[in-house]
């Protein structure tokens, strides 16, 4: 189990104190194995992973989405920091194993 590439992720929740809002972000990576995506707990097969794509702005601290598409629907995730070098793993990978496509 080789680790291809890495992507960090933001989780961002809502906090209602007594007198005030609070935004609380938190960060988590996302890993691609030659066999696997890894999330948080989640676990998915490369055999379960149709495409991964991504959707961000340029400007450095801008709030992208990073899209998983799999068999058990699309999952959306929070990124500030550009995913091509997960995406482009994720495309080679996929373009040398008959089975991925």
């Amino acid at each position: 189990m080789n680790l291809l590439a890495t992507q960090t992720c933001i989780e961002v929740r809502q906090e209602i104190g007594w007198t005030e809002k609070r935004t609380i972000e938190t960060s988590f990576d996302m890993k691609l194995f030659d066999d696997q995506l890894t999330v948080k707990d989640d676990v998915y097969p490369l055999t379960a992973i149709f495409d991964i794509s991504y959707r961000k702005k340029p400007e450095k601290g801008a709030m992208g989405f990073l899209y998983l598409h799999t068999s058990r629907g699309v999952r959306t995730y929070y990124i500030k920091e550009d995913a091509y070098a997960l995406v482009t793993a994720y495309k080679k990978l996929k373009s040398e194993r008959p089975e991925l496509r």
